[in-house]
């Protein structure tokens, strides 16, 4: 294994080697990456559907970097909660609730026909549906939602492992090739 001291030595062992290191902290980045993710969805609060857990993703930034997390409209209500007496959920009818509409409509009518266009089955579901999005916009402003932490935890969790194993991706490659003339002192 390659040993380096002294300012000199290291900057011609980044020279010797940076391509090699370059691929090598490259590579198990992103093996981490996938490690950051699937510890991410482990820890992620599990509903009937998921979306959450399936949102949680990895994006590559740019050579080096990498953004692993949610990509969901509501992960930050998730992670931190919402304190009772505030606004709540906006109104039925604002396009912002849509989202809220979709899930509740996919959630409280799970495999249900919807009424034809104009039918009194159609609106008795959609008085319905506006009763049950008032209802939980009432609790939501009574009551808050309770933070579930995932993504703090991940990173906690994750720190130390991706500090070992970056150093060992290093040392493995001066270690490749520690005997092609690196600078040892």
């Amino acid at each position: 294994m390659a040993t380096v001291t002294g300012v000199h030595q290291v900057v011609f062992a980044l020279r010797e080697h940076g391509q090699d290191m370059e691929r090598g902290v490259q590579s198990e980045l992103t093996v981490l990456a996938q490690m950051a993710v699937r510890t991410m969805r482990r820890l992620a609060a599990k509903g009937a559907t998921s979306d959450l857990v399936n949102s949680i993703k990895v994006d590559q930034v740019n050579g080096s970097t990498v953004e692993i997390g949610p990509h969901t409209h509501y992960a930050g209500y998730v992670e931190a909660g919402v304190k009772p007496g505030g606004k709540g959920l906006p109104r039925f009818f604002d396009p912002a609730s849509k989202n809220v509409v979709d899930w509740l409509r996919s959630t409280a009518f799970k495999g249900q026909h919807k009424g034809g266009m104009g039918t009194r089955a159609l609106q008795s579901q959609e008085t319905e549906l506006r009763d049950r999005y008032e209802g939980l916009a009432w609790h939501v402003r009574h009551f808050g939602v309770k933070a579930q932490p995932f993504v703090k935890p991940t990173a906690d969790e994750m720190e130390p492992v991706v500090l070992k194993r970056l150093d060992l991706a290093v040392r493995r490659v001066l270690g490749a090739r520690g005997g092609s003339g690196a600078a040892t002192a």
